[in-house]
């Protein structure tokens, strides 16, 4: 009888949660469906490099794996709030106008921001990446917060463009960018400029790099720092612009907030379905140039 009662009780237990063959079936399909949104910051210009507003969706094709695909969402960033990641180098390198003048730039910005945006603030110097001041956090204690910075020791920059993404994470907004402040000189980094390099290319969040007043002498690779600056922000789908004095930075935080404002964001779904590995993209739009990521890591759409 005590059988019996078993087996009946094991039978229930199997109808009220389905056959274990089902189940199994059911967890390997989830675990082959993983269904991505992915978010496409892109700038337009002219043959002249100057930025281009105004231009039609249909303009617009994009590639992935060489094949054209269908674009979900398109909008100009200029309606949308922006989650804005301020990177500083506070190495020695950076001491005196260097870093007065970051500072300037980025109470330019919180100047300019607007209610729903939202800034943080990351530093990096003396072997020690800290983040300052939180996505989140009240606006009017950014200030504070620069006031205690001190430039000091070592810097490794290569090695905070991997922890670009950890940066980020905390960002509410589609709409994002880090803000990579520095005079490109590395001396403590683990990683190479070419890995470095390397990892930009499959950012989520371009990086806009300022190099401020930047060394003359060559870094790493056979290349200058402002050449190794200028490929870490590319790879990103970002921009270098070189800064030759720190008292240009009201001017650059002009320009930068500008450029930010006329990009679109496109974003499509992968199909959660095949490989998952790195995707090139591309984005083109008829009579013009276009900045934009290189790709991504996932599905096929």
């Amino acid at each position: 009888m005590l059988r019996q009662l078993v087996v009946a009780a094991l039978v229930l237990a199997c109808l009220a949660v389905g056959p274990w063959w089902t189940r199994q079936v059911s967890a390997q399909y989830k675990g082959q469906v993983d269904v991505d949104a992915v978010v496409v910051p892109v700038t337009v210009r002219d043959a002249k490099g100057r930025v281009v507003k105004g231009v039609a969706p249909n303009k617009f094709q994009l590639y992935v794996d060489g094949y054209l695909v269908p674009i979900k969402d398109l909008h100009l960033e200029n309606d949308l709030p922006i989650s804005l990641g301020f990177i500083l180098d506070t190495s020695g390198s950076m001491a005196g106008r260097k870093l007065d003048g970051s500072r300037n730039l980025i109470m330019a910005f919180l100047g300019e921001r607007r209610q729903e945006d939202q800034l943080a603030l990351w530093t990096f110097g003396n072997d020690r990446v800290l983040e300052r001041f939180p996505f989140g956090m009240g606006w009017y204690l950014l200030p504070r917060m620069l006031e205690t910075i001190k430039p000091w020791s070592t810097t490794a920059l290569y090695d905070m463009v991997r922890r670009v993404p950890e940066a980020m994470e905390k960002a509410d907004h589609h709409r994002r960018a880090a803000i990579l402040l520095t005079d490109g000189v590395d001396n403590a980094s683990e990683i190479s400029a070419a890995e470095a390099t390397e990892i930009a290319r499959g950012l989520e969040t371009p990086i806009y790099v300022l190099g401020v007043e930047p060394p003359p002498e060559p870094g790493s690779i056979g290349l200058s720092y402002e050449e190794i600056l200028t490929l870490i922000a590319d790879g990103s789908g970002g921009l270098y612009r070189r800064i030759p004095r720190a008292e240009d930075m009201p001017e650059v935080a002009r320009t930068l907030l500008d450029e930010l404002s006329s990009r679109y964001i496109l974003t499509f779904t992968t199909s959660g379905v095949g490989q998952r590995k790195w995707r090139p993209l591309e984005v083109s739009v008829e009579g013009h140039q276009t900045v934009t990521r290189t790709g991504y890591v996932g599905t096929l759409p």
